[in-house]
């Protein structure tokens, strides 16, 4: 049967009765006892339950938990893990490593309590090592982390190099908007330039793209309109290029030009 270890969650003095909560076999929840199975093993413990002073969370105590026709109750208790006879040697050995890779899984906090249960399981010294092991887990990511950014770093200049001498009329300033455009809509898969500008004006991207993005005059059939979110005619044939993007093949022509820098 498995073990566990928790704190006194409630008692029902008038009834005898309780709930100590669980670390390990039904995490966050809690296991029934009864006063019965302290007294006879712990007498003391059971007199500071029947004391309306006592702060029940600060009592704790390793149990054995079986499963009866009423659900999962306490069967037998001890109060430190050097108490725990030898015929549990699998299931503290289990234990010893659920707590372990706890301490190892630095993608998750620490609980509040396994600091102390692991020094009441292991002693202070292992809590000590595996407490350094950790720490040294999460310098080894953030440098893992921190590479990684300077790679993506790396690779976007590049990037931008490449489409600054590519498209030798561009101004540094619309090579590195264009960069970061590029990337951003290459995984939308937009198929016509018109859906690209639709997209930029409804989420508010024109603070990101103020060099390159604007508002575009538009000519055709005797009137003229402003088109948000558009792009001048270079910048323009630049994208459809490098996004593959075909347009609606209408017959107006771009006028004027006005971008977000200006009007922002």
């Amino acid at each position: 049967m498995p073990i566990d270890f928790g704190n006194i969650q409630s008692y029902k003095r008038n009834r005898g009765f309780g709930f100590v909560s669980c670390r390990f076999s039904i995490p966050y929840r809690t296991i029934f006892f009864h006063i019965t199975k302290i007294e006879e093993k712990y007498p003391d413990l059971a007199q500071k339950l029947g004391n309306k002073k006592e702060v029940l969370e600060d009592i704790s105590f390793w149990y054995e938990i079986e499963t009866t026709r009423k659900g999962k109750q306490v069967k037998n208790l001890w109060l430190d893990s050097q108490s725990i006879p030898k015929d549990y040697e699998n299931e503290l050995a289990a234990l010893i490593k659920k707590t372990e890779e706890m301490w190892k899984n630095i993608n998750s906090p620490l609980p509040f309590w396994l600091n102390d249960f692991t020094k009441e399981l292991l002693g202070t010294s292992v809590r000590d090592r595996l407490n350094n092991e950790r720490n040294d887990l999460i310098e080894q990511s953030k440098k893992e982390k921190e590479q990684r950014k300077q790679e993506i770093l790396r690779f976007r200049e590049s990037e931008v190099q490449r489409i600054y001498h590519k498209y030798f009329d561009l101004t540094e300033p619309e090579a590195r908007e264009l960069e970061h455009l590029l990337l951003e809509m290459r995984p939308l898969g937009f198929k016509f330039s018109a859906d690209l500008s639709k997209y930029i004006v409804r989420k508010h991207l024109g603070y990101k793209y103020q060099h390159i993005s604007g508002i575009l005059r538009m000519s055709g059939h005797g009137s003229e309109w402003d088109f948000d979110g558009g792009f001048p005619p270079r910048i323009y044939k630049i994208i459809c290029e490098e996004l593959d993007l075909d347009n609606w093949h209408t017959e107006a022509v771009p006028v004027k030009f006005t971008p977000f820098k200006d009007i922002l």
